[in-house]
């Protein structure tokens, strides 16, 4: 095959990859049912994709995940949750989509915010953090919580989930829209053992 031949076909499976994935990341956000700013759909994208791809976080023995919804409301939506949710809970995404995540969730969730002034206030100059607040951008704030799954085999884990919840104005629909972007790290040994 001459080296045109060879560039063509890799330009091809790249854009056959980059078309899939594309897909990937429609269908987590097609769900919400959410009007938002497309400001906010892209940044919802956006971390959806990291999310995707960051080796790292997916090396770990973690579970990230991104959850959306509006502010105010009972319900949150996960856009997206890795595959190792199986590892942990017996569900895939698909199957804790159908089931709703909140169902499996068992009795109290232990929670608490710590307030603080946001990473990204810290490190971009203050005319540019005004910009991103004044653009939509209201704050971070960071959540743990530690509460008990029903595993899809009946079992109850410990697991404990922290996020850093970013809040965003919504102008379409005048409200609030929430992300939060974190990891659940089961972790029953470890609180069974400090009783």
């Amino acid at each position: 095959m001459s080296e045109d031949g060879i560039y063509a076909a890799a330009q091809k499976i790249r854009l056959d990859l980059v078309t899939l994935f594309h897909k990937a990341i429609e269908s987590s956000i097609a769900p919400l049912n959410l009007k938002m700013d497309p400001e906010i759909g892209q940044e919802i994208r956006e971390r959806i994709a990291v999310l995707m791809f960051d080796e790292m976080v997916n090396d770990m023995p973690m579970v990230p995940y991104l959850s959306v919804w509006e502010d105010g409301a009972k319900e949150i939506a996960h856009a997206y949750m890795s595959p190792k949710i199986v590892e942990i809970s017996g569900y895939s995404p698909q199957e804790l989509l159908s089931v709703g995540y909140v169902n499996i969730v068992q009795g109290d969730i232990i929670s608490f915010y710590r307030e603080q002034v946001s990473a990204e206030e810290k490190v971009n100059p203050l005319p540019e953090a005004r910009n991103k607040r004044m653009g939509g951008f209201l704050e971070n704030r960071h959540w743990e919580g530690c509460y008990k799954l029903e595993t899809k085999d009946g079992r109850q884990i410990w697991v404990i989930d922290r996020s850093t919840i970013t809040r965003f104005r919504n102008t379409a629909k005048g409200n609030v829209i929430c992300l939060s972007c974190g990891v659940l790290l089961e972790s029953t040994e470890l609180l069974e053992r400090k009783k």
